[in-house]
């Protein structure tokens, strides 16, 4: 008796258990309904995002193109407002002084550090993990370059497409004075030769054989840092950077190269509408756009690609793992809309579009990168396999230092095109310019 009376009390239990179970599943599963229901609406709201771009060569038709349009196919209520950095204008301590808050950023993977160090950016980590976001669908070295701001789990950019180093050359110019077109892995020494013959004035028009660039281009395909190991103390004056200056220096003394008022630098206008300088190596993304617009306005230059100059000693390498990256604002009120932007602009779908268009995929699937810039007119003909053809440079590490000491070598490439002082006394003020402004930066 006593034991049919335990097991009665246990069914009774079990049965009550279970009914209380049960209700807090439904309960349960009606918050989690809910919930979605609410995030749902919540994505369905009309909601504007401030894109701020620094260094990321995205002209505004290509922002439409890229950006505004595959955003808006997925997200009709998602729309974009883009402010670019110009100058001295809409820099990111003037929009932080005027209260204008971006909610995402896209910013070349360099200045990461500088803007961690503004507060300008977040660890989208918890995003990442929240949407499902592969980072190992992405280039190797591109997630190097981001991972050496903070710690391993941390994730401060995302990429969007992968720059690349090539030079273009201006056919016409060639054809003009008999020269022959660049090869593919031509040095840097070559490209100074040949870039010698076209150097010249012709019925008033001058001519510059190449362009070699900042000098910066050249500093990071030879994996030179700005600072030592310890981040003690800059090394501007290193035997890497004399061997540099060096090479600079005699491309600044071709006859005819300085020009009016001491101009030493001379870039895409001069190439693409003054049709003036004969070669310019130059990272992809700062020229695609311009081209494939001047194709479809009937304005485009004769040209044709090959590989980006190499060193002698280097002859495989082209220039680092560079990208624009996708960052967001911490103090940003749209953070899940924002990332639903970065999700869906790199997606396969969208990187092969944007591949085909002539941005470089981030992915690592080589049936998109086959692909590459099929859809541009510019293209078409042009010797697109030069991009490929040179693994990338070492990367160095990157420091807070380095956005600083950068203007300060700038500055000594110009002194030394402008006034033809010596390398070593070059070197030597650039040394003691990068020990006080390092030192400066210790104190703050």
């Amino acid at each position: 008796m006593r034991r049919s009376w335990k097991l009665a009390l246990l069914s009774v239990s079990a049965t009550i258990l279970l009914a209380g179970c049960s209700g807090s599943g439904k309960a349960g599963d009606a918050a989690q309904t809910k919930e979605a229901a609410k995030s749902k609406e919540a994505a369905q709201e009309p909601v504007k995002l401030i894109l701020y771009t620094y260094s990321s060569s995205l002209t505004d038709a290509e922002f439409q193109q890229y950006i505004v349009e595959p955003v808006q196919r997925k997200y009709p209520n998602i729309s974009l407002q883009l402010i670019n950095r110009n100058g001295d204008e809409n820099t990111p301590e003037k929009l932080m002084a005027s209260g204008t808050y971006p909610d995402l950023l896209l910013v070349s993977n360099i200045y990461i550090g500088m803007f961690n160090q503004l507060g300008m950016n977040m660890d989208m980590s918890e995003l990442a993990k929240k949407n499902k976001l592969n980072v190992n669908r992405f280039d190797a070295g591109a997630m190097e370059a981001i991972k050496q701001f903070g710690t391993k789990d941390q994730l401060f950019g995302i990429p969007f497409s992968m720059n690349y180093g090539m030079t273009i050359y201006n056919k016409d110019i060639f054809n003009q004075f008999g020269v022959t077109y660049p090869k593919d892995k031509m040095t840097w020494n070559e490209m100074l030769d040949l870039g010698k013959k076209l150097t010249r004035k012709e019925r008033d028009v001058s001519y510059i054989g190449i362009d070699p660039g900042p000098v910066d281009q050249m500093k990071e395909q030879y994996s030179l840092p700005y600072v030592d190991e310890k981040q003690e103390k800059p090394v501007l004056n290193s035997d890497g950077y004399q061997k540099l200056f060096t090479l600079l220096k005699q491309f600044y003394e071709v006859p005819g190269f300085i020009g009016d008022k001491g101009k030493y630098d001379y870039g895409r206008n001069a190439f693409m509408k003054d049709k003036t300088v004969a070669m310019m190596p130059t990272w992809g993304n700062g020229v695609v756009g311009l081209l494939e617009e001047a194709a479809q306005q009937g304005n485009q230059v004769n040209w044709d690609l090959v590989t980006q100059p190499v060193f002698a000693d280097r002859p495989e390498l082209g220039r680092p793992a560079n990208m624009p990256v996708f960052m967001m604002f911490p103090k940003s009120p749209n953070k899940e809309a924002a990332f639903r932007v970065i999700d869906t602009l790199v997606s396969d779908e969208v990187q092969t579009d944007l591949n085909k268009k002539g941005r470089l995929t981030v992915l690592n699937d080589e049936a998109i990168k086959k692909q590459f810039a099929s859809e541009l007119k510019s293209f078409q003909g042009k010797n697109v396999q030069a991009v490929f053809k040179l693994k990338q440079a070492p990367g160095t590490v990157l420091t807070d230092y380095d956005v600083e000491l950068k203007k300060i070598l700038g500055e000594a490439a110009k002194d030394m095109a402008q006034t033809g002082k010596d390398v070593n006394t070059t070197l030597r003020e650039a040394q003691n310019k990068a020990e006080k402004k390092m030192a400066e930066l210790k104190a703050k």
